[in-house]
This record gives C-alpha cells, sequence and structure tokens, in this order.
C-alpha cells in the first residue's frame, strides 16, 4: 500500500508519501503566508493554493515515475474553517482565512440565539467557524454571494479541483455551525439563522471516505493516471488527534500549531455541557471530540522571533533557545491574545499583553513570558475539559512549538502532569494516512491501525518537577487574575447546560 498524504496548514501545504508500514518515502512542503491587514481582515489566494496542489501531485508522479511505483491513493487533511465561494470550481475572492475578524459583529447580533445554535452546533455563535463568514459574504457581498454555486471550505475546494465532486466530511460540517452534529446532516433551522441557502453546500460524507477519483484534466495536469482514489481523512486537528492516540475517553492531545488546539476523546456528549468548549465530530465514525483553542500560538512565537530575533534565519532557534535557556522564574507575565481568545469565553476585543516589565528585562525574558502564557492559557482550557471528563489517561504534545528546547518540560510543569512527544512528529499525517488504511480495508479497527503506524516510534517523556509546581501555580493565578482584571466581564460567563 502507498498512500500520498496532502496536509493543507496555514502557512504551508505538504506531501508525504507513506508505504504500507508508515515509513515516509518522499516528503515536500510549499510555504505560503495569508495576508494580515491592519482592520483585522485575514485572506489567501486560492489560486496559490490549488498551484501547490499541483506542484505536489507532480513530486509525487516524478518519485512513482523514478521509483516504479503506483500510488493506490491521495489523502487529504485540511485546515478547518476559512471560506472560498466559487463558480463552476474557480474562486470569486479570496479565501477569508480561519483568523479572520470580519465576522465580530454576528456574535452579538446573533447572541439571543445561542443557545439553539450551540445544542445543534456543538459551539456558540463563532466567528472562526464558517457559518459568520458566509454569512458576511452573503450580507456584504450580495453579487459574489447569487453567483456562486458553493461556499466551500479549502478542502472542499481542492477535492473539486481533483475528482469534479461537491464533497464535504462530518469533521468539516461540524465547524461550520451549519451542520447537526448528532445526525451529521445540514440542519435546516441552522440555516435559516445564518441565511444560508442549502444548494450553496456539498453533500455531507463520512471522514474516510473516498470522494472520487482523479480526473482526466487534473491528472494531466500533474503527469499522474487517471482514476487514483481521493480520501478525506477529516480536518487536521481530528486527524492529529487520531495520529497521536486520542482513541478512547481521557485521552488528551495539544497541537501547537499557527494555533494551539486541545483535543479530548468523548465517546457521547455529555449531558452537563455548557458553551465554554466546542463538541466537534471525531474523524472516528460514532465518537466526539471536546476541544478547546488558542488562537495564536506559534504564529505569536514567530512574529516574536521575526521581530526581537531579526538575525536568526527562519528556521534557527539555537540563539532563541540559548537565551531561553538562562531565563528561570522571570516575573513577567504574557497574555497571548494575539488575534483575540477563543475558549472558554471567546473574547474577541481581548488583546496581547506583557506585564511586569522592568529595565532588567531582556528579550529572552518575553520570550519566556511569552511561552509561560501559551502555557498558562493551554491549561485554563484544559481545567475547563476535566470538568465533562471522568479522568486524564495520557496528554500527548506535538507541533511547531516543540522546536523551543524548554517548552515541553515548561508544559509538563505548568501543567503539573506528564507530556509525552513522539519522535515522529508528523501527527496530522500519520491520522490520515490511518483514515486511508481503515478507507482502503487494510485494516477494520483504529486500535490496530495506530499500533502499525507507531511501531517503531520513540515516545519521550516530560515529567512535572515538583519544586516548581507551588511557583507556576501562583503565577497561573496571578495570569488569571490579570486577565480578569482587564477584561471583568468575562469572569461572568453564563454558565447553562444544554441537553445535545
Amino acid at each position: 500500500m502507498i498512500i500520498y498524504v496532502i496536509d493543507i496548514g496555514t502557512s504551508s501545504m505538504r506531501g508525504i508519501l507513506f508505504k504500507q508500514d508508515a515509513t515516509i518515502l518522499m516528503k515536500k512542503q510549499l510555504t505560503h503566508t495569508p495576508e494580515y491587514f491592519s482592520n483585522g481582515y485575514v485572506e489567501q489566494d486560492p489560486i496559490i493554493l490549488k498551484q501547490e496542489l499541483i506542484s505536489l501531485c507532480s513530486s509525487l508522479a516524478e518519485y512513482c515515475d523514478a521509483h516504479n511505483l503506483t500510488p493506490d491513493a491521495i489523502v487529504l487533511t485540511s485546515q478547518r474553517s476559512s471560506v472560498i465561494p466559487l463558480k463552476d470550481g474557480e474562486p470569486l475572492m479570496p479565501a477569508i482565512m480561519w483568523q479572520d475578524k470580519r465576522t465580530l459583529s454576528y456574535k452579538e447580533s446573533l447572541k439571543h440565539l445561542n443557545s439553539v445554535i450551540f445544542s445543534k452546533s456543538g459551539s456558540t455563535v463563532n466567528p472562526v467557524f464558517s457559518a459568520c463568514k458566509m454569512a458576511w459574504i452573503h450580507e456584504n457581498l450580495p453579487d459574489i454571494y447569487d453567483k456562486c454555486d458553493m461556499l466551500s471550505v479549502i478542502p472542499e475546494y481542492l477535492i473539486y479541483a481533483m475528482t469534479g465532486n461537491k464533497v464535504l466530511d462530518y469533521s468539516y460540517g461540524s465547524r461550520s455551525q451549519l451542520m447537526n452534529i448528532r445526525t451529521n446532516e445540514w440542519d435546516s433551522e441552522l440555516l435559516d439563522i445564518f441565511q444560508i441557502d442549502q444548494r450553496k453546500l456539498s453533500d455531507l460524507i463520512p471522514p474516510a471516505s473516498i470522494c472520487g477519483t482523479l480526473t482526466k484534466d487534473f491528472a494531466s495536469l500533474c503527469n499522474l493516471k487517471e482514476g487514483i482514489p481521493v480520501i478525506t481523512a477529516g480536518g487536521d486537528q481530528q486527524c492529529a488527534a487520531l495520529g497521536l492516540g486520542v482513541l478512547q475517553d481521557g485521552d488528551f492531545e495539544i497541537t501547537t500549531g499557527t494555533g494551539a488546539f486541545i483535543l479530548a476523546c468523548c465517546k457521547q456528549i455529555p449531558d452537563d455541557i455548557q458553551e465554554d468548549v466546542i463538541f466537534s465530530t471525531s474523524s472516528i465514525p460514532n465518537q466526539y471530540l471536546l476541544e478547546s483553542s488558542i488562537l495564536t500560538c506559534c504564529s505569536a512565537f514567530n512574529w516574536f522571533k521575526r521581530t526581537f530575533y531579526s538575525e536568526c534565519e527562519k528556521n534557527d532557534f539555537h540563539l532563541i533557545n540559548a537565551e531561553l535557556e538562562h531565563c528561570k522564574n522571570t516575573s513577567i507575565l504574557a497574555l497571548p491574545y494575539f488575534q483575540g481568545r477563543a475558549t472558554p469565553d471567546w473574547n474577541s476585543n481581548s488583546l496581547a499583553t506583557f506585564h511586569n516589565i522592568s529595565l532588567s528585562s531582556t528579550r529572552g525574558d518575553f520570550a519566556h513570558a511569552l511561552l509561560e502564557g501559551i502555557c498558562y492559557e493551554i491549561n485554563c482550557n484544559i481545567k475547563t475539559l476535566k470538568k465533562y471528563l471522568k479522568s486524564v489517561k495520557h496528554i500527548k504534545l506535538c507541533g511547531g512549538l516543540t522546536n523551543c528546547s524548554i517548552f515541553p518540560q515548561l508544559e509538563a510543569d505548568i501543567l503539573q502532569m506528564p507530556i509525552s512527544i513522539y519522535k515522529n512528529e508528523e501527527a496530522t499525517a500519520l491520522g490520515a494516512f490511518i483514515q486511508a488504511m481503515m478507507s482502503l480495508g487494510f485494516t477494520s479497527n483504529y486500535s490496530d491501525a495506530f499500533q502499525i503506524t507507531r511501531k517503531n516510534d520513540f515516545i519521550k517523556q516530560y515529567v512535572p518537577n515538583p519544586d516548581s509546581s507551588e511557583f507556576y501555580l501562583k503565577k497561573q493565578e496571578d495570569f488569571e487574575a490579570l486577565y480578569h482584571k482587564l477584561y471583568p466581564i468575562t469572569k461572568n460567563l453564563k454558565e447553562s447546560s444544554f441537553n445535545l
């Protein structure tokens, strides 16, 4: 079995070719940068994404020709909530990216409907999710809305380019606020609330489904054979959870990407679910994920590195790591809300803050404080998720911030829980590979598929230092107190329960 995984991220697109035992045969990464505007808009040129897709598939063809291989399938996993209106598969405007803030007004104008929206979609009105973006296009760009025949997220756009089929799997649907997470169907009441015509939406299918096969036209662009199956693996965070073994109740994972995502496996919807979490459809059939999110993680740290360590190359962390190693127990507090706060209270008005600065503060102190702040925010969200789970069995960590030498140990110390990191950090791609194994019938059991995928991997565990617990507990309290002093209304977050 030869599987080509395409992983579509916010700042890059990667193609990874796997053998049957999950050995990587080849890998290629192409970078792209969304455009960030001062008014809060964040956009990406969809044509660049399609060109990258063709380039990656062309590289696949070159490798397979040189090694006399034939791929059994191409499987896609992607960022989940960016929106592109299409006409006959062609973009009518730039993608409105998931971090975009132009939809903030809907949080206020629709808040009286939060009860029904949350009970059906698993989240309160959320400017990150795709429904608000589609509603904004309808309201502000009616000509584009009327002209488009498909309101798509990025994986839909690329799957259509490859197969000509209009399909979307449940994991992306559960990030739209238009799909009922209990029925996995577009919900007429939610469509009415956001004023979206269902005819502009794709057919919903389960993750791990074969979406179609490569068309003659697309195959010829890449020098691939027509008819190769294309599989939808599910959203990138759902696949990361799968690739990290989040399979049973109480399994946790933390992905530190452009934003940070904390996901926990949940076999059924808790009776006491409240508005302080997101409830999403898992990549695994008949399972759910409790999810919390932090809007800026690596993006915040990369901004700091780019701005204050300009002498370092883009992927060179040696200098900043060296300075971080010498910054112990600094007094600076950092609130990492460069794009606002997501869960637990969706405070889009919050901003990044550095507090307790003195003339002796160094750039290393600031960097350390920023990493601490991200850890404290992760801890706030994990404490929220714990309310709905009987126990926390494992916490796995992956993503770009593991390039910071101190970050995993810092996370363990602040959470006061062991943190595990796999040597093979391709969690999202491995989750997509597992989905291909299931889709093609290589195995019928997710646990077996995970064991095959991680068979020869090495796990490094970071154990919390008990001597640091008191220091970080006090600083966590100071972090939360500072946030509530700056944004006091969020302290009174409504705690309504819903029977989902």
